[in-house]
């Protein structure tokens, strides 16, 4: 449904992106529909005149941005990302898994990444011990190759159709080794953080308003919560992310970039 005027901003939400780069962009992870999400912009405003009463010239320094919200799904991994590297978080291996099978319905598409639910703990690709198209067999290097996503997370992708057509469905027979547990630890007397990239995008009638901060990280604080067994909300991690001038940008965007779809008249 459109909206009835032009720059209307609905309430449909927002999602959060991090990463070292705008092509390694993560989802961060669940934001709560009742959590509204805010960006400030913030910069002080100069104003120099000459002692001979010369004209006065305005500008402005210490261009900055803060933004807010709330998380619910609590991926350590990638909030040590927002935090820019300040913890230590290192996966535990579990058992590994040995012939799991994930099909790809009829209609799959050359050239589309098809990630693999199950995915190693250290990062590393599965097994791949086959793919199938009904009862043939296909071959790794000529019909398909293993890849993986911007957030690390491995599949394979389909190079062509002529062994397998695209109306049979596939089968990929894999193994793995899960993490059963994520290991967490942070303290130093010292310790260098890393600014990152942060995205946060709207999407409303299909068309976006994104926002990206080009150097960005955590405020100094994490509060994460531990709800009552009655509580009507999960755990959460409010947070603050403050966004400051990356200088390897060119003069004039070296603060945020933004994307507006919406408000096109």
């Amino acid at each position: 449904m459109e909206s009835k005027y032009v720059g209307v901003h609905l309430p449909a939400g927002c999602t959060l992106y991090v990463g070292d780069s705008i092509e390694s962009l993560v989802d961060v992870g669940v934001l709560p529909i009742d959590t509204d999400s805010s960006l400030e912009i913030t910069y002080d405003k100069i104003s120099i005149q000459g002692s001979k009463k010369e004209q006065v010239i305005h500008y402005v320094k210490n261009m900055a941005a803060k933004a807010t919200t709330e998380l619910y799904q609590i991926r350590m991994s990638v909030i040590n990302k927002l935090t820019g590297g300040v913890m230590t978080v290192t996966p535990v291996a579990g058992d590994p898994v040995a012939g799991a099978v994930q099909s790809i319905a009829a209609g799959w598409k050359v050239g589309r990444l098809y990630i693999l639910s199950g995915q190693n703990s250290d990062g590393t690709k599965q097994t791949l011990a086959s793919v199938k198209s009904g009862a043939t067999v296909l071959v790794a290097g000529t019909d398909y190759v293993q890849a993986s996503d911007a957030s690390g997370k491995w599949g394979f992708i389909m190079i062509t159709d002529a062994t397998a057509p695209t109306g049979t469905a596939l089968d990929a027979t894999y193994g793995y080794t899960p993490a059963a547990s994520m290991n967490v630890q942070m303290g130093a007397p010292v310790a260098e953080i890393t600014p990152r990239i942060v995205r946060f995008l709207k999407m409303q009638d299909g068309k976006k308003y994104q926002v990206t901060l080009y150097s960005a990280l955590l405020d100094g604080s994490l509060k994460l919560s531990f709800p009552g067994a009655d509580a009507d909300k999960p755990a959460s991690l409010p947070i603050t992310i403050s966004g400051s001038l990356d200088p390897e940008r060119a003069s004039g965007s070296q603060l945020l970039d933004i994307v507006d779809e919406i408000g096109v008249e």
